[in-house]
């Protein structure tokens, strides 16, 4: 199995997660770049593509960094009664390095962190090899409508690998279609009714119409029990 010696990282630093079930929860945040995607919604556009930013580093060296990070906030995590952190692993898209992941997220695990996956859910393949190592897969769901094409095979192979890992999210924007929202829940519910859904407005830009939140909300729970409407909270808070 080839492994990739370095990665190109954009930052690593401790904040709070700021969507879905999890908002709030402090984490160490580990940012992938490059991405497989351009969906015109990315509030870290920066990290779709390697610039000369970007350091190439290896996995003990990211480790390294990792826990220098945890042991710095520590008494944050003891406050919360939370022995070690999760770590979001985050881009960009990171499993365009699964080779590389296959090499670091053993050893995240072994150092007592658990990983918290953010993907966009398109690669698959690519999660198959890693899954074993994910407490929480953090998929989102890509509508034509913002990213330019839609990707319902891969997100359907995609949950078919993660299960009941996953929590799958949607940017609401003011072009996301009531239809794309009937084939998320359908999709979702294809695999297991237990995955949550969350339904994101966007408070950036193409900000939906209020009556739209509700539409897209009532037909997504005539379809699943688990479906949330909740904005990113970092963004509230003005936090990183």
């Amino acid at each position: 199995m080839p492994v990739a010696t370095k990665a190109p990282i954009y930052e690593m630093f401790f904040s709070f997660q700021g969507e879905g079930p999890y908002a709030g929860l402090p984490q160490v945040f580990l940012r992938f770049a490059g991405c497989n995607l351009k969906c015109d919604y990315c509030d870290t556009s920066y990290s779709t593509v390697v610039s000369k930013k970007a350091k190439y580093l290896n996995s003990d060296e990211i480790l390294k960094e990792i826990c220098f990070i945890y042991a710095k906030n520590k008494s944050v995590f003891k406050r919360l009664d939370i022995d070690k952190p999760s770590i979001s692993v985050t881009g960009g898209e990171p499993l365009t390095h699964v080779n590389f992941l296959e090499e670091l997220l053993p050893k995240l695990r072994e150092k007592g962190f658990s990983v918290y996956l953010e993907t966009n859910g398109t690669l698959p393949k690519n999660l198959k090899k890693v899954i074993k190592f994910c407490d929480v897969v953090s998929m989102d769901f890509k509508f034509a409508s913002d990213c330019g094409e839609n990707f319902w095979k891969e997100h359907k192979e995609f949950l078919k690998v993660s299960k009941n890992k996953t929590l799958v999210k949607c940017v609401i924007t003011k072009n996301t279609k009531l239809q794309e929202i009937t084939k998320s829940a359908e999709l979702i519910k294809s695999i297991s009714k237990n995955i949550s859904l969350i339904l994101q407005p966007s408070i950036d830009k193409n900000v939906p119409a209020m009556q739209n939140l509700h539409r897209f909300y009532h037909q997504a729970r005539k379809i699943l029990p688990n479906v949330y409407l909740m904005v990113q909270m970092h963004k509230v808070y003005k936090i990183r």
